[in-house]
């Protein structure tokens, strides 16, 4: 097997241990036996567990931003961008759950500059989706309550990118419209606002 393959081999070996274990309790033995290695010969591409779910982490991070921003290119407007934002997310989580578990859960054990690293890549993301936001408010919002609003909103497509909610890429396609209509209109007031809602309500009179 190739050297990339293999490295792609092990990590997928390792986020799945992981996120079904969790990191303190997951071995580096664990790890090696779930990627087809030896002890020995996982250690001949690693250095270690940790060095593993820093690998893990990064590599997630970029092809969850890749997708992301490959997803903002196609969206021609704000809202249709929020649409992809939330739709990508959910794509991404569904099909790599375990690998999502440990970005959200164990990201804070690795130590040092690896540490500071994926902080970065994680805020790179979270910058992403408050440009989406920026770009749609209205009422010229403060940085913090934006902060707040994509980092509620990122933390409901995590709690929600999972059968039931999400059993294929169609289910997240229409998952996303219904969040993004709820996440920009709220849970009281339909889409299109007042008028709309002023609009059914006449035609119900009308009939």
């Amino acid at each position: 097997m190739a050297i990339a393959q293999r490295y792609e081999a092990i990590l997928d070996s390792a986020a799945d241990v992981f996120g079904r274990r969790g990191y303190h309790p997951a071995t580096i033995r664990e790890i090696a036996r779930a990627a087809g290695l030896s002890l020995a010969g996982l250690y001949h591409y690693v250095g270690g567990k940790e060095e593993v779910l820093f690998l893990v982490l990064d590599r997630t991070l970029d092809a969850l931003i890749t997708a992301l921003d490959r997803a903002l290119r196609a969206a021609p407007e704000p809202e249709a961008k929020l649409r992809a934002l939330v739709q990508t997310h959910l794509e991404f989580t569904f099909r790599h759950p375990q690998a999502m578990k440990v970005v959200n859960r164990d990201w804070e054990q690795v130590a040092g500059p690896r540490r500071a690293e994926i902080a970065l890549k994680r805020q790179a993301y979270l910058t992403r989706g408050l440009a989406v936001l920026r770009a749609l408010d209205p009422h010229a919002r403060a940085g913090d309550e934006l902060l707040s609003a994509i980092t509620l909103l990122v933390g409901m497509l995590n709690g929600i990118a999972r059968p039931p909610f999400v059993r294929s890429a169609d289910d997240a396609q229409g998952l996303a419209h219904q969040v993004g209509a709820l996440f920009l209109h709220g849970f009281l007031e339909r889409p299109g606002g007042a008028a709309h809602a002023a609009a059914l309500h006449g035609g119900d009179h009308a009939r």
